[in-house]
């Protein structure tokens, strides 16, 4: 059974209780500053009906907020020339239904597939979505639409300098953020090692030394390359890796839990990476090793110590590899494990579809629907999506009932719309990451403000009843998107994944086998490549898990390979640390020859859903542990796809649910081969009782 944190979430908790994360100040205080400063300034002089434009523009500073800042202001800059054309596109496209609804839909789609093949994190394209709408549900005036443009990149200018004006105080902050998360996340893995299943912090852990990785790399230009600082970082980030190494042999070996003394030291490492005064001193239990592994912890833990105490470096190792370029992005998102593409679609047509009812039906708001249906779809299964749907409609009834009981008569004055829009937004971006339903109510009265604005004759309450009707129509048309449209693209995705990760984990290990574990920049790329494979795959496992059609069918039967996948391949990755002393005689070239059949066969089955026919597995002398993981693989993936007792869902659920249609996703398909299946054509999901 998988970890309980994985399963489905109660979704009325999270109305009436925060979460652990912390309330981000600095996220609020730019936000605020971000919107407030471009909107008060057009505001000043142009009017309170241009300002709109350019508090639009402002919403580019929720962009790039971890990224470093040289990667940042390229985000930024991207960014703001996006919401401009998005506006623009949706004021060319205003006043004619036949016109706008495939435009709002359009530009959905496109930017939530750019932003997750970019690798932009969110608000991902719901920005967008918001801009082209606001523009597509203005009175039609063509000859104003460069001028609106304009007003949205002088605003996103505006956030640009305020999102990037912190390289002026603290210019490596946002490296020390993620090497301090990733110091953090192995403190968690040390203390769930001996007393528990280690296989949910192992996993935080790997994701948190890979997104550091990335931050630092990213960061790693040839300007920055030369300084102390930036040398200190990548030696802090090959030292993280070390801790992780050592955490991942000590989980093997060990059955008890590590003193407490190890765990305090590990996460006292967080707050030295930004002020190396604070490093911590190493504990004395230490010094009494006995195994390898924990003479591995002790050295891998003083050179962390060390590095994490020296304000600059003046020789530090380069980190290898390279960042992949926006072109090996893109032809990543259109891979078919790719869960990029499903989503993209679910949300253009998803959107488009609130827009087109909100021009059949006699709503007075449309704009609010369709920005609704986009909100509506940011959780990515249909569990988090109803989940978000739940809590902003009643954020949405909170801020609306403030708003009639306290502001019905109200005409704001220009100067009060811009302080209350800008001090609301920066609440919102406060108080969203604890309680998405505190957000929604906050957030709620800065379209009523607006709204009210732009007519002068209105009062801000009489937009409130509308506000609820138009709001609870998009959620309910986003929500039945997310339960009609692709509504397995996770599950369906979820043995291929698998399939990748056992092709990645075969390189690992005949590279183990054959005596070429050596610790170099080779055995590194392939490390590093397998770890981004089982970071996806069990990514791909914690979203399947929220489809209601697929969690049970597929999706939990496959945990037990998913795990005994992950567990053989980080003891993999661990080979130069494991064989370091003793290493065994690499295997002859037939019993080669055979393993490499026998994990051949594993992903083959594993992609194409079917139970494996495995030839026979040679001794592997020497290496008996990875044996045992070989044998148990072979078993879970077999009883994962034995046929199922057809008694989980209705006939005409299974008959009429269907798996992402590939011709559709991905072009016609290929002539098959001598092998077809998933391999070559993501199959039809199969429903309960059917073989394979």
């Amino acid at each position: 059974m998988h970890p309980p944190e994985l399963g489905p979430q109660n979704q009325i908790r999270p109305l009436v209780t925060l979460t652990g994360k912390r309330f981000t100040w600095a996220a609020g205080i730019r936000a605020a500053l971000g919107v407030g400063i471009p909107f008060a300034i057009v505001t000043a002089t142009l009017g309170l009906g241009d300002a709109t434009f350019a508090a639009l523009g402002g919403y580019a500073v929720l962009y790039a907020a971890k990224e470093p800042y040289a990667r940042r202001g390229i985000t930024l800059a991207l960014v703001g020339v996006g919401l401009a054309v998005s506006l623009m596109l949706g004021s060319l496209a205003a006043g004619t239904a036949l016109l706008y609804v495939p435009v709002i839909t359009l530009v959905a789609g496109v930017a939530t597939f750019l932003c997750g093949a970019l690798q932009v994190d969110r608000p991902g394209g719901y920005m967008f979505t918001l801009v082209c709408a606001m523009g597509a549900f203005l009175p039609h005036q063509p000859d104003r639409v460069l001028e609106r443009g304009a007003l949205v990149l002088a605003g996103a200018a505006g956030a640009w300098l305020v999102s990037m004006s912190g390289w002026l105080v603290r210019p490596r902050h946002p490296e020390h953020l993620a090497l301090a998360a990733c110091f953090e996340a192995l403190a968690d893995f040390f203390a769930a090692i001996g007393d528990q299943p280690s296989d949910a912090a192992r996993h935080r852990a790997s994701e948190t030394v890979h997104s550091a990785w990335v931050t630092v790399l990213r960061a790693d230009t040839r300007r920055n390359r030369r300084t102390g600082e930036a040398r200190r970082l990548r030696v802090l980030c090959r030292r993280a890796l070390d801790l992780f190494q050592a955490a991942q042999l000590l989980a093997v070996e060990r059955d008890r839990p590590l003193p407490p003394e190890i765990v305090d030291t590990v996460r006292a490492l967080a707050g030295a990476v930004g002020r190396p005064t604070l490093v911590p001193v190493l504990p004395a239990v230490l010094a009494d090793t006995e195994t390898a592994a924990e003479r591995t912890l002790r050295t891998a833990l003083r050179a962390a110590a060390a590095a994490a105490g020296q304000p600059a470096v003046k020789e530090g190792e380069i980190i290898p590899g390279r960042r992949p370029s926006a072109r090996e992005r893109m032809r990543a998102a259109f891979d078919r494990s790719s869960l990029v593409p499903p989503t993209a679609l679910r949300t253009g047509l998803g959107v488009g579809s609130a827009a087109l009812a909100a021009a059949l039906l006699p709503v007075v708001h449309p704009v609010w629907v369709a920005i609704a249906a986009g909100a509506a779809l940011q959780g990515g299964n249909v569990v988090l999506d109803f989940g978000r749907v739940l809590q902003r409609a009643i954020g949405t009834l909170l801020g609306v009932a403030v708003i009639a009981l306290f502001f019905h008569d109200l005409r704001p004055d220009r100067w009060l719309v811009v302080i209350v829009v800008a001090l609301l937004f920066g609440a919102t971006q406060t108080v969203i990451a604890r309680n998405l339903a505190v957000g929604a109510a906050c957030v709620t009265p800065v379209g009523l403000f607006l709204a009210a604005a732009g007519s002068p004759d209105a009062h801000v309450g009489d937009l409130a009843a509308t506000r609820i009707i138009d709001t609870v129509l998009g959620l309910a048309v986003g929500l039945v998107a997310s339960l009609v449209l692709w509504p397995r693209a996770s599950a369906s995705r979820l043995p291929r994944q698998l399939g990748r990760a056992i092709r990645a984990e075969a390189m690992l290990l005949r590279a183990t086998v054959t005596g070429q574990i050596v610790d170099d920049r080779a055995w590194g790329s392939t490390r590093r490549a397998a770890r981004r494979e089982l970071i996806d795959l069990w990514s791909v496992y914690e979203s399947a898990l929220g489809e209601i059609t697929g969690r049970h069918l597929d999706a939990e039967r496959l945990w037990p390979a998913i795990v005994t996948a992950q567990r053989l391949g980080y003891r993999l990755m661990t080979a130069p640390e494991t064989y370091r002393t003793d290493s065994p005689e690499p295997i002859p070239e037939d019993d080669l020859a055979r393993l490499d059949a026998y994990v051949a066969e594993l992903a083959s089955a594993a992609e194409e859903r079917r139970p494996p026919t495995l030839p026979e597995l040679p001794d592997l002398w020497g290496y008996p542990v990875l044996r045992q993981h070989l044998k148990r693989l072979g078993r879970v993936i077999g009883r994962a796809n034995e046929p199922m007792a057809a008694r989980h869902l209705p006939a005409f659920v299974r008959q009429r649910i269907l798996a992402p249609p590939a011709r559709l996703l991905y072009g016609v398909r290929r002539t098959a081969g001598p092998d077809t299946g998933q391999s070559q054509r993501p199959a039809r999901n199969r429903g309960p009782g059917e073989t394979t």
